[in-house]
């Protein structure tokens, strides 16, 4: 890994009904669509859940429906409490009155190396410069979204959004940045990295650690940070 760009989960947790005072604990006995199994957004939640003392063992923490279904499927089946989505599903979803936003899975969970990026020790010795670049324009991207407001980033967004409205887009901007989605810098934290494998183990999907000294190779994005941040 040689760059990272998201240092949280970007799934909200969305409720049937409004819930301004939820906590987690609240999740407990709940029918939950938490994604698929081995997939981040359901092992994540379900660290969140653990660490509030849920159990997740049981069927009510659903792993069985296809992620691009979910919400779907959330929609139409009344026995369903929770749902995770990710934005700017979340944001349309509660605008069109179906849901409410209750809680951020990754605000919840803390920081991890959840979007980073990956090549082979060869390819990034043989391409360093196209590496370079590549992480020069993560780090612009993130300036962009810092340096201006939501509704600009929403217009400049728009083209890769097709039929989502602009105050959808807008209001994913706005949540994400609520929570510190982005990360501040692409160099990779070790302490993020063993929290990812927390989470891994905490969902037993994790048979042994990775070293992170082998895994990430921070030189190129800390020629980056210290250039551009």
């Amino acid at each position: 890994m040689f760059g990272q760009l998201t240092q949280r989960d970007g799934s909200f947790l969305v409720a049937k009904n409004p819930e301004p005072d939820f906590k987690w604990e609240d999740t407990a006995g709940k029918h939950i669509l938490a994604g698929r199994k081995g997939g981040m957004p359901a092992m994540t939640l379900e660290y969140v859940m653990n660490q509030a003392g849920v159990d997740t063992s049981g069927s009510n923490f659903d792993t069985t429906v296809q992620f691009d279904v979910m919400v779907g499927a959330f929609e139409g089946n009344n026995a369903c409490d929770y749902c995770t989505m990710f934005e700017p599903t979340a944001s349309e979803f509660q605008a069109a009155g179906k849901g409410y936003i209750v809680a951020s899975v990754g605000e919840a969970s803390g920081f991890v190396p959840y979007t980073a990026f990956s090549a082979k020790k060869s390819y990034i010795a043989e391409n360093k410069d196209t590496v370079t670049d590549f992480l020069r324009a993560i780090v612009r991207g993130y300036n962009y979204i810092k340096e201006n407001d939501a509704e600009t980033v929403a217009k400049a967004l728009e083209k890769s959004f097709s039929g989502t409205p602009l105050d959808s887009i807008a209001a994913a901007i706005k949540n994400y940045s609520g929570i510190d989605a982005w990360c501040h810098s692409p160099v990779m934290k070790e302490a993020d990295f063993v929290k990812l494998q927390d989470i891994m183990e905490n969902a037993g999907e994790l048979s042994g650690r990775a070293d992170f000294s082998v895994a990430v190779d921070n030189s190129i994005a800390n020629i980056v940070a210290a250039e551009l941040l």
